[in-house]
Order: C-alpha cells, then structure tokens, then sequence
C-alpha cells in the first residue's frame, strides 16, 4: 500500500506507513514502530500532524481520543533505551503533537489554522494558474532579442508603442478584478478575480522588461 501525500494526510486517519517498516504510523511526523524520522514534514498543518479532518467541527471527544492514542504511541519514555538521536527525535515528534493539539482544541487558533491552510492551497492553485502560455514566452524572448540588437527608430517607436498599448490593456483588466474583488460586481469568484489579476499581472512584468530594453539597450 503506497503512503498518502503529506498535503493529504488529514484525510486519512489510518493510512499512514512508514517508508521504512511499512508499518502504519501514529502521525506522520515519526514511526512509532521502527523510530524513523521525517522532519520535512513538521511545516504539515496541525489538522494533518494529528491525522485529524480538516474542520471547524472537531468535537471535544474525538480530540481526546487522538490525544491519548498519540500519547500512548508517541511517549518519549517508550524510546529511552534507543539511541539519544532517536529519543531526541521522539521528543521533538511529541512537542510538534502537543502544540497541534492546543491550536485544535482552541476555536480561534482553530479557525485561524484552517484559513491559514485554505490560503496557502489557494496560493499554490492560483501560482499554476499564472504561468503563462508558451507562445507568448517565445514571442517575449524574441521581442527581447529585437531590442537587444538596437533595431531603427522606426522599429524602436513600433515596439515602444506596442508595449505601452498591452501594459494599457493589462492595467486596466487589474483594475476592474480589483474593482469587482471590493464589491463592485460579484458576477465572478474572487478566486477567479485573483487568478486574472495574477495572470494579467504575469503578462506585464514581461511587457515591462521590454520597454526597459528598449529604453536601455545592452552594448555589443
């Protein structure tokens, strides 16, 4: 059975393995079993490092339950005649539980972990989103390229208006995402409105660095 991602570990209470032993784990933070460690894996949100759903609704009992059963398996007492690495290690695993625990258990820091959480996977989603196609990079690279070489005045005018017209065009759609995301208009998401923004956004930095070339053009 392959292990789940460590973004996906709060949806699976019970199917976490070690990559070492293969056997399951109590929190994805340190084997229980064979004493392996993951470090990398102590920025994972408090809901994850518990195992826990990622919700608002917790109840009172389903934390106490974790609670006991991460402390029975987790217990640095439990490694004492293992090697001081491995008990250091268990320490740290249990000190990164206790303080999921206290996050979770509290309402706000609870909610505030959770927006936490929803902003960093909306961060990640709208960063895809922005990349932007692989013909306008290569039109970029070669508009570039044209500047560099020190074109005319005629063609220098050409590619300066060119450019001030889209960063005109691109500015503006900013502009109206901002105005709909203040309430304007909300015939969209603001996921959608941030997206378009960040896209519109992309586009500029490129069309930017084209009017810098121009206006200072590299010497051969």
């Amino acid at each position: 059975m392959n292990s789940p991602s460590p973004q996906s570990y709060s949806r699976f209470s019970s199917a976490m393995r070690c990559d070492e032993c293969d056997k399951e784990m109590a929190a994805p933070l340190f084997c229980d079993h064979c004493g392996c460690n993951y470090p990398e894996r102590r920025a994972l949100s408090p809901f994850a490092i518990l195992s826990l759903p990622g919700s608002f609704f917790i109840t009172d009992q389903q934390l106490d339950e974790r609670e006991l059963e991460l402390s029975r398996r987790l217990h640095p007492d439990r490694w004492q005649g293992q090697s001081s690495r491995v008990h250091g290690q268990a320490l740290i695993a249990q000190s990164a539980v206790n303080e999921a625990l206290i996050i979770v258990r509290d309402p706000l820091q609870r909610a505030r972990a959770l927006l936490s959480q929803r902003a960093e996977e909306l961060v990640d989603r709208l960063t895809r989103e922005q990349r932007l196609d692989q013909g306008f990079l290569i039109e970029q690279l070669e508009l570039q390229e044209e500047a560099r070489e020190q074109p005319d005045e005629s063609r220098k005018k050409e590619l300066k208006k060119l450019a001030r017209g889209e960063l005109k065009l691109l500015t503006s759609t900013i502009e109206n995402c901002f105005h709909e995301l203040e309430g304007a208009a909300k015939s969209e998401s603001q996921d959608e409105l941030i997206a378009r923004a960040l896209h519109s956004m992309a586009k500029a930095r490129y069309w930017r660095n084209l009017q810098q070339a121009l206006r200072n053009p590299a010497p051969h």
